[in-house]
């Protein structure tokens, strides 16, 4: 049986009843507990309507960045590393080489890629690309026409190691800070610097935020909470004690503007009725946001929305934003 809600969050107490947090028994601060705000020491709870208006410095109402993220897949990763419980392509978990999930992030990098980039920047559309270690390693030649500009306008984004080596909250503070530490290290030798961090699948352990700005990165792209960009309160130890100025920036995401979510099963969306979607949520983006600004970030997988079958309605949805007021 549900508890009843009382304002502010916590479980209504019934008549007469003992309140559980005076007496100790119930811990509000542990994660899916039921407290006011947060269940993590990273941000404050700020709804939008308590929020100072914010505007963006060319008066539009909402800034527009899909993530194009380029996922590879190893044929092995070291034993017990656990594996995403989800996954767009493919058949499912199959005995090494799964030539399946590895053919459809392969093609990603072949040929998707280029199909979906190519439409963003004929449109003079900016994005940012999220890109893995294995990924860029293996494709020298795509970074570097990437860095000539041969695609368009675009920024990096970390994207980890591989898609099948996602952080994971079984790693320990010293394996999570080397993790981080090391996808930096290897990208860098592939001419890739940057502080924006996008992890496997939208994963981080509870103390990623923590230990992101320790290894360099300032803004990081999990976290699918919110319209508008938004400081952690602090750099707070790993242990979640909290201590000095907010060293890192959330870019958050629309999940439900995720092709991967919105195009694979269960919901399994149209190409139409996927293009129209962000057309739409722009659309309502760029009217909430005259009186506060807003973001709209989503990620296109290009093994996904780099379908010949795919991008043509999604260059459609591409003109619709490019002449889009506000």
């Amino acid at each position: 049986m549900t508890a009843p809600i009382a304002p502010g969050g916590a479980p209504a107490l019934q008549p007469g009843a003992p309140d559980p947090r005076s007496a100790g028994l119930l811990d509000l601060h542990g994660s899916g507990q039921r407290q006011r705000g947060p269940d993590h020491p990273h941000h404050r709870w700020t709804p939008l309507p308590a929020r100072r208006p914010r505007r963006w410095p060319d008066g539009a109402g909402v800034w527009v960045c899909p993530v194009i993220a380029l996922d590879s897949h190893e044929d092995t990763v070291p034993a017990g590393w656990p594996q995403p419980q989800w996954a767009a392509g493919g058949v499912g978990l199959r005995p090494d080489p799964n030539i399946a999930r590895i053919g459809a992030r392969d093609y990603g990098l072949r040929r998707g890629f280029f199909r979906l980039a190519g439409a963003l920047k004929a449109l003079r559309l900016p994005y940012a690309l999220a890109i893995d270690v294995l990924g860029a390693e293996t494709r020298p030649d795509l970074v570097q026409s990437c860095r000539d500009g041969e695609w368009g306008d675009l920024e990096w984004v970390a994207h980890g190691l591989s898609w099948n080596r996602p952080l994971h909250a079984g790693m320990d503070e010293a394996a999570e800070s080397a993790y981080l530490a090391e996808t930096r290290e290897r990208l860098a030798a592939c001419g890739i610097v940057t502080a924006l961090w996008h992890g496997i699948e939208y994963g981080q352990s509870p103390r990623t935020p923590a230990l992101l700005p320790r290894a360099g990165y300032r803004i990081c792209l999990d976290w699918c909470n919110d319209e508008q960009p938004y400081a952690f309160d602090t750099a707070p130890a790993a242990d979640g004690a909290a201590g000095g100025a907010p060293l890192l920036w959330s870019l958050p995401q629309m999940a439900d503007l995720d092709d991967g979510f919105a195009l694979c099963a269960p919901r399994a969306a149209g190409a139409r009725a996927y293009a129209r979607r962000i057309v739409e949520a722009a659309t309502a983006l760029a009217l909430e946001g005259r009186d506060q600004a807003r973001v709209m970030v989503f990620t296109l997988r290009p093994f996904l929305s780099g379908q010949p079958f795919r991008i043509d309605a999604l260059l459609d949805a591409f003109v619709q934003l490019s002449l889009l007021p506000g």
